[in-house]
C-alpha cells in the first residue's frame, strides 16, 4: 500500500517538534517541507497541528486538516461501557466480546465498538493511515475517563488483514469489515472529504471479497460487514441484517 508515494510530504509546523516531522517523513519516506506553495508537487500533508496530527490537501491548508477525532459521534454515549444500542451493536451481539476491525481506516467506528466495552483489536493496511491512527490512540489513552478507569487503547496491528487473520493467536468472537464500495452516482449522495482522501491516497478497495472469505475462515463466530443501504451483500445472503439510516450490518455465522 505506497500509492501515497509522490503524492503525500509531511509539513513541518513551526509550533511542534521538528525531530518528529522528521522521524516521520524517515518511516514513510516522503519528503518534508516547513513551508508549501503552488509549485509543491504533492497535493496531500502530514502535520503536527493543534496537538494532533493531520492530514490536509491543498485545500485544506488553511482549514484545519483532517485527524482521528476520539471524541463520542453525535448521538454516542460518552459512559463507558456505552449501551449496545443501535445497529452495529446488534450486528456485533451482546454475547461478542472480542472483536478485530480489519478495515480500520479513520476508526470511527472502531472507537464505537472500543466504547461499548469490547476487547477491541485494530489492523490497517495504509502507512499514512496508521500514523494518524497511532496519534490518535495515543490521545486516547490521555482522555481523563480512560485514564481513570486505568483502560488501554485498542491493540493497533499494521499490515494486510488477509495476512494478519490467519495468524491470529486466537480467534476472535466477531472479525468486522467495513470495506470502500463504489460511491453511489448520485449527486445528494457525495462522499466525505475524508474518504475523498483516502481513495485518492490510497486507491481502490480491490481485494474486499478475499478478506471477507478469510475473515469467515479466520472467525470464532461470526463476520460483520458494513455497506450502504444500496450495495449487494458482500457474502451473499446474510444470516442476519441490522439497518440504520443509508447503512446495513450483514452478520455471517462460522460454519452457516
Amino acid at each position: 500500500m505506497q500509492n501515497y508515494i509522490d503524492k503525500l510530504a509531511v509539513l513541518h509546523n513551526e509550533n511542534s517538534d521538528l525531530e518528529l516531522s522528521q522521524a516521520l517523513s524517515l518511516r514513510l519516506s516522503v519528503p518534508l517541507y516547513h513551508s508549501v506553495d503552488n509549485k509543491t508537487p504533492e497535493d496531500f500533508f502530514l502535520s503536527w497541528r493543534d496537538g494532533c496530527l493531520k492530514l490536509l490537501d491543498k485545500e485544506l491548508l488553511k482549514k484545519g486538516g483532517l485527524m482521528v477525532d476520539i471524541e463520542p459521534r453525535q448521538g454516542e454515549q460518552r459512559s463507558w461501557p456505552a449501551p449496545k444500542e443501535g445497529a452495529l451493536a446488534q450486528a456485533i451481539g451482546r454475547k461478542t466480546r472480542t472483536v478485530v476491525d480489519a478495515t480500520t481506516g479513520w476508526a470511527q467506528d472502531s472507537l464505537h465498538i472500543f466504547r461499548m466495552g469490547y476487547e477491541l483489536t485494530c489492523i490497517e493496511r495504509s502507512p499514512v493511515m496508521l500514523e494518524l491512527l497511532h496519534d490518535a490512540f495515543q490521545r486516547l489513552e490521555q482522555v481523563d475517563w480512560v485514564t481513570r478507569l486505568a483502560l488501554s487503547a485498542p491493540k493497533l496491528l499494521p499490515g494486510n488483514a488477509i495476512e494478519i487473520l490467519g495468524q491470529l493467536d486466537n480467534a476472535p468472537d466477531c472479525i468486522y469489515i467495513d470495506p470502500m464500495f463504489p460511491a453511489k452516482r448520485k449527486k445528494s449522495a457525495l462522499p466525505k472529504k475524508s474518504m475523498l482522501i483516502l481513495r485518492e491516497l490510497l486507491g481502490a478497495d480491490l481485494d474486499k471479497e478475499e478478506l471477507f472469505v478469510t475473515a469467515l475462515q479466520a472467525t470464532a463466530k461470526k463476520v460483520v460487514v458494513k455497506s450502504p443501504d444500496y450495495a449487494q451483500p458482500l457474502g451473499g445472503k446474510p444470516a442476519q441484517s441490522f439497518k440504520s439510516k443509508l447503512l446495513r450490518y450483514d452478520v455471517y455465522m462460522k460454519g452457516t
